[in-house]
């Protein structure tokens, strides 16, 4: 059996979970456009995403592993020592 990997999107709206089968050699960028993340969500550019893996901030040129999860993540809209409510 083929391994898979989650790519993983959350937005206010909705969430994008979406699970893709690694092959040798890809890259965060290939597993990216292989998810259909990009369709889904058209307001999303590729080359200006911020991505990582549990957390860890990561570049579309790195290799994944069969042991990551492909995050993109929101930007921070909010200083959150500001929305912190007293």
């Amino acid at each position: 059996m083929a391994e898979q990997i989650e790519v993983i999107y959350a937005c206010a709206r909705r969430q994008f979970v979406h699970k893709v089968e690694l092959k040798e050699n890809d890259t965060f960028q290939t597993v990216i456009e292989k998810s259909g993340v990009l369709q889904v969500f058209p307001e999303l550019e590729l080359q200006a995403l911020q991505i990582g893996s549990f957390g860890k901030n990561r570049k579309l040129s790195d290799q994944v592993t069969r042991y990551d999860r492909v995050e993109i993540y929101r930007p921070v809209t909010a200083n959150p020592r500001n929305a912190v409510k007293k």
